[in-house]
């Protein structure tokens, strides 16, 4: 989630700016979804609908950008009632105990003009663990409906849940979670 402040700094094309940017989510054009294998037969998909955070991008330094996101546990959304109630119990996410996960990224690797590898560390469930993020710039520049410095992202990964407490259904339901990450993010908009 934090892939997308620091890849942002880095990927930006066109002149460096002089000083760092701090760009908002957008929380109605972010969306952080994931799948996860369910007996072999299929891959349960799902999202958080609730995500907050900011990017500061370095244009001139991209290794100095930053990114912090914060996801509302409870706001999972599976497409079935019953399963995202499981999932909020103590057995799976444990929304009550921990009713937020965070990333805050630690380093940036430009992978080629537009891509990079964005590590963070990842705090579900009371644990933190790295995760990596493979994020593509998709698009820096005003937004045509506003006019606001804006920046777009997509970004995947993975995570094993196990690492993080999580091992209701280890012999049937899959340890390995895959998270496709869409992100917007503008400069806040001035008076």
């Amino acid at each position: 989630m934090r892939a997308f402040i620091f890849a942002a700094a880095l990927l930006t094309a066109g002149a460096a700016s002089a000083e760092p940017v701090t760009y908002t989510l957008d929380p109605a054009h972010t969306q952080v979804a994931f799948s996860i294998d369910r007996f072999g037969f299929n891959r349960v998909l799902g999202r958080f609908e609730t995500v907050t955070g900011e990017l500061v991008l370095d244009e001139a330094n991209p290794a100095n950008s930053s990114v912090r996101a914060t996801i509302q546990v409870a706001s999972v959304d599976s497409g079935h009632d019953t399963r995202d109630e499981h999932l909020r119990a103590e057995r799976w996410l444990n929304a009550a105990a921990f009713p937020t996960m965070e990333f805050r990224s630690t380093a940036v690797r430009l992978t080629s003009e537009r891509t990079a590898e964005v590590t963070g560390d990842l705090t579900l469930m009371g644990q933190t663990h790295p995760v990596t993020l493979n994020v593509t710039l998709n698009n820096i520049g005003p937004a045509p409906n506003n006019q606001r410095p804006t920046a777009g992202f997509s970004a995947i990964g993975s995570l094993n849940r196990s690492a993080f407490g999580s091992r209701g259904g280890a012999n049937v339901i899959g340890d390995s979670v895959s998270i496709q990450i869409e992100a917007l993010a503008q400069v806040a908009a001035t008076n």
